[in-house]
């Protein structure tokens, strides 16, 4: 099997991130899912929140009529449990976003194959550092960035097991925060059960 020099595959990600990233405003939504078993059909679910506040019970209350449109069936003691976990993140960016590869040769295992392979690792997208996707990243100074994460984990009752994972995340203009939550739990809940990479969305307040 014949395999590119890593240097060829470093230069033509590099120019296919640079064009890229130049093309277009970064999106300011993303979602991903990831189905690691198959859901059982009818699914059953106990919604759990890993804050009670009153505004994350909204959440709660709204996430269950979802899915419950979606066919699940919301009850207690049931074989699968969702754990729901919004909240907002502050990042800082400063001048340098970081590498747009790493490239590490010895005797890592992570790093070098059994066969002598070198690998190299970078960020696939990022709006806010370097990615072979979003681009290089230029910043001046600094300026803070608030990020919505909303994540939905699915787990088995049992043993804990891992049935589906869903993550938006959605970068705050001013916007109100916990109208963009109801409006991701919306989306999360029209993608259960699905696989989704890195998808871009547009949420309407």
């Amino acid at each position: 099997m014949h395999r590119l020099p890593v240097v060829a595959i470093i230069l033509a990600l590099t120019i296919h991130g640079e064009a890229l990233g130049q093309s277009a405003d970064p999106p300011t939504s993303r979602l991903n899912t990831y189905e690691c078993e198959s859901l059982p059909r009818p699914l059953r679910l106990s919604v759990q929140l890993l804050d009670d506040a009153d505004r994350f019970l909204k959440f709660k209350d709204h996430f269950e009529n979802e899915l419950r449109a979606a066919g699940a069936e919301i009850t207690t003691n049931a074989p699968a449990v969702l754990t729901l976990d919004v909240r907002t993140v502050r990042e800082y960016q400063g001048e340098s976003a970081g590498p747009l590869f790493e490239l590490r040769a010895g005797q890592e295992n992570t790093n070098i194959g059994q066969d002598g392979t070198v690998f190299f690792r970078g960020n696939v997208w990022s709006n806010r550092s370097n990615s072979v996707l979003g681009g290089p990243k230029r910043q001046s100074g600094q300026r803070s960035l608030n990020q919505l994460q909303v994540t939905v984990n699915i787990n088995r009752n049992t043993d804990g097991r891992c049935l589906w994972q869903g993550e938006v995340l959605h970068n705050l203009d001013g916007e109100n925060a916990d109208i963009i939550t109801l409006r991701t739990l919306t989306i999360l809940a029209g993608n259960l059960g699905k696989t989704v990479r890195n998808r871009a969305l547009t949420i309407y307040p």
